[in-house]
């Protein structure tokens, strides 16, 4: 590592020159020969002109920012989540018109919840023998316990109703607590470790968050991973409080529900995957019951199988974006994930088996933007990675419409709903850092 303000000399370009082992890692890069471009398969989608009264999109962002209190490296996360709202019933558009955003401002109503959460060399002054790694435990449950609306359950209620039968959890993790060699304890809320010292454990240690925390580092992907189990359980929550009454069922069939990201979990919380998935398919099997099936759909901005869509829709004599037609969909399937994206044996274990709770399909929309979304896994067919026929994709028509109209000039490949989402959720840096300092200086910014 160079010193602050070194730069590179060059010096040392003459010995990767004479590298044996850079030139053997060069030697083994496979690259794609032109036969073995990717065909992937075009999906039939039956087309009609359905519009959900509205859109509720999902989306959450955290800022994380040094605090100066005397300590090395401490800092703290201002962490944000938003539920949109669109009521597009009173949208009236004409072919192919694209509307103003301001239009979408008018017709949506936002509901934000947010959270301080402490990092490195943060306690409560408080709390005798108090550690930051204990401080973060007790705010992520604090968190976890909130409402989205107080006629409804709690987030950590949500977990506990999805993960009534925990056996496939699998190996228990270890007491966070320090220096505690005990497994950990299963409770609810917060209880005692079963130790001499009888230490303060809290129901949300089963995500293992305090694993990623670091005493002497920024914890930015610890908060993160916070972050996107709420914005997961917030989505799970909504879906869970309109299927609870007969007389709210309607709403999951003339709505539709957007996650920010792919409808997947990873990290220390990718073991609730598992139980989402089955909790969607749950609520589905309710509404199919009703004569219909959930719209839920997650929309991925950035990452490899944005990149392959990419790579795919391009020929050398339209350049970028020219191989296929408008409103084509393509749906992947496990072996085409693994041949031509996750670069694994195609019988090997499928990619996102255990993280998604959603199918991967590429969409080119009715103005030529590049859609990546996740269907929500939600009936027999959907679970089998291997398939990839129109069944595997519930309401994927439906959901096509709602990317089609509801497009945005104002990014590359922009969806309104993920913009407003966004609008509410992210944290402007000045204004988050105001916010932050504020609540350790006494100051109101």
């Amino acid at each position: 590592m160079p010193y602050e303000g070194e730069f590179a000399t060059g010096e040392s370009l003459l010995s990767l020159e004479r590298s044996e082992a850079l030139r053997e890692f060069q030697g083994s890069v496979r690259k794609r020969e032109e036969a073995d471009a990717p065909n992937p398969a075009v999906l039939t989608v039956p087309r009609n002109s359905w519009m959900p009264n509205r859109v509720v999109a999902v989306d959450g962002s955290t800022i994380n920012v040094p605090v100066d209190n005397g300590f090395p490296m401490a800092d703290v996360s201002l962490l944000k989540v938003a539920l949109v709202s669109i009521d597009l019933s009173k949208l009236n558009l004409r072919e192919r018109e694209i509307p103003s955003p301001r239009v979408f401002y008018e017709m949506e109503r936002a509901h934000t919840f947010d959270k301080v959460l402490p990092g490195a060399n943060i306690i409560r002054p408080n709390v005798q023998g108090d550690t930051p790694k204990d401080f973060f435990r007790e705010v992520v449950q604090e968190t976890l316990e909130g409402k989205i609306g107080a006629a409804h359950e709690s987030l950590i209620d949500t977990v506990r109703a999805i993960t009534a039968n925990r056996e496939r959890v699998g190996k228990r993790p270890r007491c966070p607590v320090e220096d505690c060699e005990n497994e950990l304890g299963i409770g609810e809320g917060r209880y005692e470790c079963g130790c001499e010292r009888k230490a303060a454990l809290y129901e949300a240690d089963i995500f293992r968050f305090s694993e990623r925390f670091s005493d002497v580092s920024s914890n930015g992907e610890a908060h993160g991973e916070v972050r996107h189990l709420v914005e997961v359980l917030s989505l799970v929550n909504v879906l869970r409080f309109f299927a609870s009454k007969d007389e709210t069922l309607g709403y999951l069939r003339d709505n539709v529900f957007i996650l920010d990201g792919p409808l997947a979990l990873f990290g220390h919380a990718a073991w609730l995957a598992p139980y989402v998935r089955d909790e969607i398919c749950r609520i589905n099997d309710k509404c199919r019951n009703k004569g219909f099936d959930l719209a839920v759909f997650g929309v991925e901005k950035s990452g490899a199988f944005v990149e392959h869509f990419n790579q795919i829709d391009m020929t050398p004599e339209g350049g970028p974006r020219s191989k296929y037609a408008k409103k084509t969909a393509i749906a992947l399937e496990a072996r085409y994930i693994n041949r031509n994206i996750a670069l694994r044996p195609e019988d090997a274990k499928p990619h996102g088996k255990d993280t998604y709770f959603g199918r991967k399909v590429l969409y080119k929309t009715a103005t030529g933007d590049h859609a990546v979304i996740t269907t929500a896994i939600a009936n027999e067919a959907s679970r089998d990675l291997y398939r990839n026929d129109e069944p595997c994709y519930p309401r994927v028509g439906d959901i096509l419409n709602v990317l089609d109209h509801l497009a945005t000039y104002l990014y590359t490949d922009g969806f309104m709903p993920l913009v407003r989402a966004n609008a509410h959720a992210a944290i402007p840096l000045r204004r988050g850092t105001d916010i932050i300092h504020g609540l350790f200086d006494g100051s109101h910014p």
